[in-house]
């Protein structure tokens, strides 16, 4: 009995034990006993008195133990523990009787009692059973105090992505309008023949901006934006965003060239917006990872009547070509971006069923190749349409 000791102590010390016994004798010889390990010990001989005080102790949010005779007149000690778990179904209770009816036993177990102890009392298994139903309590608060904690941390989550989004959104607006101004100032000189490195600089610069800025913009109204989709040549879209990254290709001493794969490409149905996130990551991502001077190369064509263009540059070989698309991931530090990139464009793959194929070699440079399918191979005769350099 004397190992117990420490352990109840230990258990009780931050609880209030109530005893209902209708044995004047056993009331008073377990309260005494049980109060050298209990903050307080409360004493009822009867059920109506027991949920007395029981109501008055629930609003004091200490755990309470409660002990109990089976037999306690009118209102027996079964009656009572389905009157405590009605208020408080955590409620823990040890029962007492002086008999083994199994029919008692199986009443006991319906109406949740905790712990079962037999008449007469044996102090080690009295102490056995508060000790299992002292840990329960533990438990339960511990659990208790985790899933607050779970709600706050969710809460808090929330609010912050709630302010991220508002912060973004006032980013977003506030970067719009200097931007739409520095581009336009820039096409107004170049309509007035001006030309010269420090322009161009500028230009570049700006429109690196600019695929930032769409890259946020898409992630904020990506859930509010119907998924509209067009016609659209492959082949005229990939020209059109060339043109546009042109200018920062020749500031970082980089070229275009593309290359048809075959005659009378079809076309394909596909979200423009959705295409231009795709096109303008893999591109800027070229630029951005390739070594001075070189070439990017673009072919678009048919592979087994499946449509596609692939985008290769020559520069640093990818390691961890699957950890490139988790967002804010980026395989090296020297160069600046947010990693949001990639994991747009794996996003819409996904959602479009585009496959995407990565090869990246020291010979062959980095290649990111996106395949439509089902589209129809009309012509098989190769020829280079554009170079631009």
């Amino acid at each position: 009995m004397k190992k117990f000791i420490p352990i109840l102590k230990e258990l009780a010390k931050d609880k209030i034990m109530l005893l209902v016994e209708d044995d004047e004798y056993i009331i008073k010889s377990l309260s005494a006993m049980l109060s050298r390990f209990f903050i307080d010990v409360y004493k009822a001989e009867d059920a109506e008195k027991a949920l007395e005080i029981y109501e008055n102790l629930a609003h004091t949010n200490i755990p309470i133990v409660v002990i109990t005779d089976i037999n306690l007149g009118e209102k027996s000690g079964i009656d009572l523990t389905y009157s405590l778990k009605n208020m408080n179904p955590e409620q823990k209770v040890i029962a007492i009787s002086g008999t083994e009816d199994k029919d008692i036993f199986v009443e006991s177990i319906r109406c949740g009692i905790d712990g079962f102890v037999l008449k007469p009392i044996e102090i080690e298994q009295l102490f056995n059973s508060l000790i299992t139903t002292l840990q329960k309590i533990n438990y339960d608060l511990e659990l208790k105090e985790s899933r607050r904690l779970l709600e706050n941390s969710k809460e808090y989550a929330l609010k912050l992505l709630d302010e991220q989004d508002k912060f973004l959104k006032n980013a977003i607006h506030e970067i719009h309008t200097p931007l739409a101004v520095i581009i336009t100032n820039i096409d107004l000189l170049r309509m007035e023949g001006i030309k010269n490195e420090s322009l161009s600089s500028i230009e570049a610069g700006a429109r690196i901006i600019q695929t930032s800025y769409e890259d946020m913009t898409y992630l904020m109204k990506q859930d509010r934006v119907a998924n509209i989709k067009n016609k659209i040549s492959l082949v005229d879209f990939i020209k059109q965003r060339v043109n546009y990254f042109t200018c920062i290709a020749e500031v970082n001493q980089l070229s275009f060239s593309m290359r048809l794969g075959q005659l009378n490409l079809p076309d394909i149905y596909f979200s423009e917006l959705k295409l231009s996130r795709l096109v303008d990551n893999t591109l800027s991502n070229a630029i951005k990872y390739s070594y001075k001077p070189s070439e990017i190369n673009i072919t678009i064509g048919l592979h087994k009547n499946d449509l596609f263009f692939e985008i290769r540059n020559q520069g640093p070989v990818i390691v961890e070509k699957k950890k490139i698309f988790e967002r804010f991931f980026r395989e090296t530090q020297q160069k600046g971006g947010y990693g949001l990139g990639l994991s747009i464009v794996e996003q819409i793959c996904k959602e479009e069923d585009v496959d995407i194929k990565i090869s990246s070699t020291p010979l062959r440079g980095t290649a990111f190749r996106y395949i439509f399918k089902n589209e129809t191979n009309l012509q098989q005769n190769p020829y280079t349409i554009a170079t631009t350099k």
